[in-house]
This record gives structure tokens, sequence and C-alpha cells, in this order.
């Protein structure tokens, strides 16, 4: 395309985003991410960071967690948490209406999922997961020499269960089944009906690991479930993770916990690290649970931001799976490295090589803000070739 041809055809697509006109080809309607037909895209050369790697909450943490937090450091940081502790978990409990010995408490999930690990390890247990998923489990389980069969999930990026099941059919012994759901990084959810029939049709030595690390913002669809209703049946080999990391926007707090029936709990917990949490992240995490009127804001901020990153991708045809969490897996029609380098030299950071095929890339949602600028960046990739 000639370079007047290029002017014509971005004053053209500029016009239609700030319009809110349909885009040709669908029946979208893009959100105003430019304020002009003549906005002049430039490099973000000098623009501040973007992380768009880790999917973190850009959102950020509840204006009364940040108080909690820097009151508690001031008053008792000099203290050991065990009453802040206590609290957390009474808290807690309230909140998901478990008995507090059903809880482990965690410096973030992934310490809990490294107790499962370890509890699975002295049973002499396979590991089986779909790929790609999150690999801190798996990294946990090879570093003490566990096996790990890993199955890659379907055409449609959905984990394949029924692939799973054959596999597992083979092993003899104990087997413990990581299931990230929503998982990461497709951001696909297992049907609820599907997964609570093979679990409750599984045998005791089927461990079932549940990492439900995005599970507020997968509540929106129908089709998907906790499986903590299964915990509350008395199922011993379900234990379900959580974090305080996604939603209520404490990454850099490590708050996370682990719930399983009372003898499971109680192994798990055996594992787990005493002393592990922190005075401002318990405090800060207490108060994030008492915010309710935050945690909407929260949902609505990565719903709307998600909205203009999806609608962008569908008016510059590429294709994404749908997510249920705070990340979208998209094509960039061009090779990672390069792709991922562009991006960082425009002081934006997207997530690593994360699927078997090249061309795809994990981008966690920012805040709305932040996702009319990465737009803005894509709808200039374009034009130059990139994507």
């Amino acid at each position: 395309m000639q370079s007047n041809e290029l002017a014509t055809s971005r004053r053209h697509f500029l016009k239609t985003l700030s319009t809110g006109l349909a885009v040709a080809g669908t029946s979208l309607y893009l959100p105003p991410i430019f304020a002009a037909e003549n906005a002049d895209l430039i490099l973000r050369k000098n623009a501040p960071l973007m992380q768009l790697h880790f999917n973190e909450n850009s959102f950020g943490m509840s204006p009364k967690a940040i108080t909690a937090a820097k009151e508690a450091i001031e008053r008792f940081g000099n203290r050991y948490p065990d009453a802040a502790v206590d609290e957390l978990k009474a808290e807690l409990a309230n909140h998901v209406n478990l008995p507090i010995d059903q809880l482990i408490m965690g410096n973030g999930s992934t310490e809990m999922l490294g107790a499962v690990v370890n509890y699975a390890n002295s049973q002499g247990t396979t590991v089986v997961e779909p790929n790609p998923t999150f690999g801190d489990l798996r990294s946990r389980a090879e570093a003490l020499g566990m096996q790990v069969i890993r199955v890659d999930v379907d055409e449609s990026f959905n984990t394949n269960i029924q692939a799973m099941q054959k596999q597992i059919s083979t092993i003899k012994g104990n087997v413990l089944i990581n299931l990230c759901n929503p998982n990461n990084p497709t951001g696909t959810i297992v049907d609820k009906g599907e997964l609570n029939d093979w679990i409750m049709n599984s045998p005791p030595q089927h461990m079932f690991l549940i990492d439900e690390a995005y599970h507020e913002y997968a509540l929106a669809n129908t089709a998907y479930e906790s499986a903590l209703p299964l915990i509350k049946e008395g199922r011993e080999n379900v234990v379900v993770t959580r974090t305080f990391s996604k939603i209520y926007g404490l990454a850099g707090m490590r708050v996370g916990y682990a719930m399983a029936a009372p003898a499971t709990a109680k192994k798990i917990d055996a594992l787990a690290t005493s002393f592990n949490l922190s005075i401002a992240g318990t405090t800060a995490a207490i108060a994030s649970l008492k915010d309710k009127a935050f945690f909407q804001k929260s949902i609505a901020s990565n719903k709307q931001a998600k909205t203009i990153l999806t609608n962008t991708l569908n008016a510059l045809n590429l294709e994404y799976v749908n997510s249920n969490t705070n990340f979208v897996l998209h094509q960039i029609n061009a090779d990672l490295a390069s792709y991922s380098q562009h991006m960082k030299e425009n002081n934006i950071l997207v997530g690593r090589r994360m699927t078997a095929q090249d061309g795809w890339n994990r981008v966690s949602i920012g805040t709305p803000d932040e996702m009319q600028e990465f737009a803005k960046t894509l709808l200039l990739f374009r034009e130059k070739g990139w994507v």
C-alpha cells in the first residue's frame, strides 16, 4: 500500500473508532479510543513504562487496604502478625463459608502449590496437567524429580479433559491433576459439569489441585463454577487455591490461600511455611475483603479495558481466545521475538512465549486508559507492518 493510501486508511479507521461507527465486516462498535480524526500516532519512545506482562491488576489496591497496611506497619511492624492472621482467617472463612481449619494461608498462592507438590511427592505421585498452563507447580515437581505429563489443549485452546483422562488411565498409582481454572495463559475455563463429573467419578488416589487465581473474573461466565462446593461435600482429593494478587491488586503483598477437606487441609498445612504472612499483607487483605465497592470497581475496570482490547483486535482481524481473566491470548501476525522487541522499544512489556505456535502473545489487561494507548500502538504497528 502506498503512503497516501496508508494515510487515507488510517484517517478512515480513526474516524470509525472516534465516532463509534460499526467496523467494516463486523457488527461491533468500538470505543472512542482516538480523540479526533487527525489524531497523530507517534511511537512511545519516551512514554511511561506500561507493564502488561505479569497479569497484575493495574487498577491497583483498595484505598482502604493501603491505609490499613500503612497503619499496621506504623503500629505493629515490630510484632509478629499472629492476631492479624487469625482475623484474616476469620474474615476469609466467612467469605468462602468454610470452617477456619479448612483454610491454609500462604505467602501468595504459589506457596500453596508448593505445599501440595511436597505432599504429592511424599506419596510417589505422577503429575498430569494441560499444556500450556501456569508453570509454577510443574517447576516445583520437576525439581523434586517427579514425573510431569503434559497434555496439549485442543485447537480452541480449551483444556482437553478427555485426552487427560485417557492419559491418566494408563498410570498406576497416585496422580496429581493440576488444573488452572480459568487457565493461564489461555484464559479458558473448564465446563463446570464436565469437571464435576470427572472429580466425582475419580478414585481417591487421584488428587485434583484446582488453581483458581482468576476465580473472581470468571464468575461472570455461567459455564464456570468453583470446585469449592466439592470440598464442602467432603471430597478429600480436592484442593482449591486462590490469591489476593489479581482482583484485589495485592500482588506485591503476597497473600494466598488454599482450601480443602479437614483431613487434607491438615496434611497440606503441615508442609506450608510457618510465620509466612506479613502484617502489611494481612491487614491489606482484611480491608480488601471488606471493601465491596472497590471489588466491583475492579471488576468493572477490567471489563471495560478488556472490551477496548478485544474490539481493537477484532478491528485488526487479529484472532484471540475469549478470556475469563485479566489477560487475553491473541495473534500478532509476527514472530513473538520481534513483536516483543518492538513493544519494548515503545515502553510496553508484553508476555513471554507461552504457546507451541509462534505468532501468539498473552497481554495483561491494564486500566482502560492503558488499553486505549495499547490499542493506538497496535494500530501504528499495523501501519508499519509489524502485526
